[in-house]
């Protein structure tokens, strides 16, 4: 599944790194979180409310910083459970990149479901965790930086919709003109 961003911080890199790593801004971030605990340096307990689709579930995480290369890069891994309802794990590659004094935070995560959560579908559970992910990078850069941006890459994809809902309008007009002119809409 892919799931990743970019936002762009008017702060530099180390200050963003650190933020990252603070637990109270982390709590304040996670969606859902009702706990958070710093177990070591690179290893936290989380106790997170999530709902995906129409099961909503308390999740007990256990999360760890991985590959940590200071202010560049780290891997975020997780792990949660949630009884019966299930449980769910994945990683979150986190890269910060010095642009001009600026920094450009990059996310990209994979996650994996099981058990009850598993039966709701790949696209309920795909929904909700890129949602999940996009919500908790949206208040992590919101909150260091108030003046953060969601970079939204360009996609060449042809024709706008306007384009589109204009050639579909004047086929229909065409249509309805040729209908006319070769008599079948004259009344007999």
């Amino acid at each position: 599944m892919d799931i990743s961003g970019e936002y762009r911080l008017s702060m530099g890199r180390q200050e963003v790194w650190d933020a990252l790593l603070d637990p109270s801004i982390l709590r304040r971030c996670i969606p859902g979180c009702e706990e958070l605990e710093q177990l070591g340096d690179d290893r936290y307990r989380a106790k997170v409310r999530a709902a995906i689709g129409p099961v909503k579930a308390t999740f007990t995480s256990t999360l760890e910083i991985t590959n940590s290369n200071p202010p560049n890069s780290y891997r975020l891994e997780g792990e949660g459970k949630a009884g019966a309802i299930g449980f769910g794990k994945g990683f979150s590659d986190v890269t910060l990149i010095d642009e001009n004094g600026v920094t450009v935070l990059r996310y990209s995560a994979e996650f994996q479901v099981g058990g009850r959560l598993a039966q709701l579908g790949s696209r309920l559970v795909v929904a909700a965790t890129r949602k999940i992910a996009d919500e908790f990078f949206n208040r992590l850069t919101n909150d260091i930086d108030d003046s953060a941006e969601r970079i939204v890459p360009d996609i060449a994809v042809g024709p706008s919709r306007k384009a589109w809902a204009f050639v579909a309008l004047a086929g229909v007009v065409l249509v309805v003109a040729f209908w006319c002119l070769s008599g079948f809409g004259a009344t007999n």
